[in-house]
């Protein structure tokens, strides 16, 4: 015990005295979390800049273009009868809608005119939306004015609400039912920050004493290669928890973040988490004796996790080989538990498959990194 908590001190000396690491490890969540919270502060996407080609002029235009801008994703911005006029313009729009000549007239007339919607391809997020927003207006407006005209036939109200209406369509959200894409975004970027920063600081453990060649100073202490490991990895393991302790108490909650209701399970997860990026950055930090070349190996694998955990987009439309690098990657199945436990309010027995995988990647790197460490401590003699 004696000697494990010599070498637990002796880390967390070594990491406080590294004040670039210092700054990173412990400034980075901060200060990612505040910046990606005010950013999507908005929550939701709404006023979204459309314009409307209206050839028509007619009231029925006008009452089409008023609409359009009362629907909460969308604002009318341009109202034009030409073309030409928008060509300079065009990539501020979402969207434009077309309203064609002559088309009160059709309407009255069953003539079936096609309005035509153009949606701006290249957000595709906020093309939806506003696509969404047009579909939804245009619908409204096509179902009043079938019923109008049923009516002008001489159809009572109700009659002609059946005849157009066969059956009503009651549109909702479960699971964050407000599309506020801050509680969508802001969990995952911050587990994604949390692991680069840790593989960031892990990078150094042993590296740094193949560079110094300070590993006879561990061998001194202990010839243990458990307690030598232990003595690395637990000062990143508490760290990590009080780094995402503060993230957890503070930062989410002040972006309202709902907490969830069995923080057990977020504390199980987030130290099995923790666990496995301990044991995978020790392994690195370990087969790669330069500090600069170990971080650089560690980025390598961190900087594209977010996009491959499959957070933001499914893993099953992803190719085979992708996904299998992404079953490797601790952040695939944090993400996926935290989601879990944030919009789904889930227990820990749901959790089960997403531990394991961490488990085993925490059981595979650390077993290698004990098998490096007990064959280094047998070849290198005591230095007096």
């Amino acid at each position: 015990m004696k000697a494990l908590l010599q070498i637990i001190k002796r880390e967390f000396k070594l990491f406080f005295s590294n004040n670039v690491l210092l700054a990173v490890f412990f400034g980075a969540p901060i200060f990612f979390g505040i910046l990606i919270g005010y950013t999507y502060q908005q929550a939701s996407v709404k006023n979204l800049s459309i314009a409307v080609i209206d050839q028509d002029n007619s009231p029925l235009s006008s009452t089409i273009i008023d609409a359009l801008d009362e629907n909460f994703y969308l604002s009318v911005n341009k109202v034009t009868a030409d073309d030409k006029d928008l060509k300079k313009d065009l990539p501020s729009f979402e969207a434009i809608v077309r309203i064609p000549e002559g088309f009160e007239g059709d309407v009255n007339y069953k003539r079936h005119p096609h309005i035509q919607i153009e949606v701006n391809g290249a957000n595709m997020i906020t093309g939806n939306y506003a696509n969404i927003g047009i579909r939804t207006v245009l619908g409204t407006i096509n179902a009043g004015a079938e019923i109008v005209s049923l009516q002008k036939q001489g159809v009572p109200i109700e009659t002609a609400k059946e005849q157009w209406e066969v059956f009503a369509i009651d549109n909702s959200r479960y699971f964050n039912g407000t599309s506020n894409y801050l509680l969508f975004m802001l969990p995952g970027v911050m587990g994604a920050v949390m692991q680069q920063v840790f593989l960031l600081g892990l990078a150094l453990t042993f590296s740094y004493e193949h560079e110094n060649n300070t590993f006879g100073e561990l061998s001194e202490i202990t010839k243990n290669p458990v307690i030598v490991f232990l003595g690395k990895a637990i000062p990143y393991w508490v760290l990590g928890m009080f780094l995402w302790g503060i993230i957890q108490v503070t930062l989410l909650p002040f972006f309202k973040i709902p907490t969830p209701s069995n923080i057990s399970a977020l504390l199980i997860t987030t130290s099995v988490f923790i666990l496995s990026l301990t044991c995978l950055g020790m392994l690195v930090s370990w087969i790669v004796p330069s500090q600069l070349k170990a971080t650089e190996a560690l980025m390598v694998v961190s900087t594209p996790s977010f996009i491959l955990s499959g957070f933001t987009w499914p893993l099953e439309a992803m190719p085979a080989w992708i996904q299998a690098f992404s079953n490797c990657i601790p952040l695939t199945y944090f993400l996926q538990a935290l989601r879990k436990l944030i919009n789904y309010d889930t227990s820990l027995g749901d959790l089960t498959y997403q531990l394991n995988s961490m488990l085993i990647i925490s059981l595979i790197t650390g077993v290698a990194t004990l098998i490096l460490i007990t064959l280094k401590l047998k070849k290198k003699p005591v230095n007096k």
